[in-house]
């Protein structure tokens, strides 16, 4: 019988990892699991109520009545209840999002909830760390990356098709302070788990990533 794993990615920011987790997902009928779209959808609540991103008593408070799902195998996510989607992909998340990320509490919240979709296992998750913080015992883990350079065009490729209007400049730095604040946090940061498969993806075609990625799930899957 073939074991429903559950895997693991990390990675900064345009590194690829989403669109790979997703169609990982696909491919294995799994549960796919976007952190950075929970953080996201947070942060959209906070907007939407009021509520200043240094404020983490209100944050915290608000972070249990936040209700966050994913539906379309990842396409789709819901904020209590409500497609959000473009929503959460705006510069208005971006200049937020990073205050909220770091709030330890807030950030244990989001972890109880991702370990609560995870726990019966044929997930795959993504976010910044998963595979340290979130689900350290994960069956498969890997650390997806790129150079900043291919993200910022990649991601400006994204919210061109959008209708969202920005400068490939302004992304590449807003990435470049993303990936700093990440990797600087004094909760979680983000760093590579000593037991990951790194997958630099700055000159792969989303196929070659998938191929090989299913290929280590394979081969885990049967051991």
């Amino acid at each position: 019988m073939v074991k429903r794993l559950t895997i693991a990615m990390d990675g900064p920011a345009g590194s690829g990892k989403s669109t790979v987790a997703r169609s990982i997902a696909e491919a294995l009928d799994y549960v796919y699991l976007n952190s950075g779209s929970m953080y996201r959808a947070m942060t959209l609540f906070s907007i939407q109520e009021g509520v200043d991103p240094t404020d983490e008593i209100r944050l915290i408070a608000l972070a249990k009545r936040c209700q966050i799902e994913f539906s379309d195998n990842g396409q789709t996510t819901l904020l209590n209840g409500t497609d959000v989607s473009k929503q959460i992909r705006t510069p208005a998340i971006e200049e937020q999002i990073i205050a909220i990320a770091r709030i330890p509490a807030l950030r244990q919240e989001m972890v109880y909830q991702q370990r609560r979709i995870a726990s019966e296992g044929g997930v795959v998750a993504e976010g910044r760390d998963t595979t340290t913080v979130v689900l350290p015992e994960a069956d498969l883990k890997f650390y997806v990356t790129a150079s900043v350079e291919e993200r910022a065009k990649r991601r400006f490729q994204e919210l061109q098709s959008k209708g969202i209007d920005c400068s490939e400049q302004q992304i590449a730095r807003e990435i470049q302070e993303r990936d700093m604040a990440d990797q600087s946090r004094e909760h979680s940061p983000l760093k590579m788990a000593e037991d990951a498969i790194v997958v630099d993806t700055t000159n792969l075609t989303t196929d070659e990533v998938i191929t090989f990625m299913l290929t280590q799930i394979e081969q885990r899957s049967l051991c």
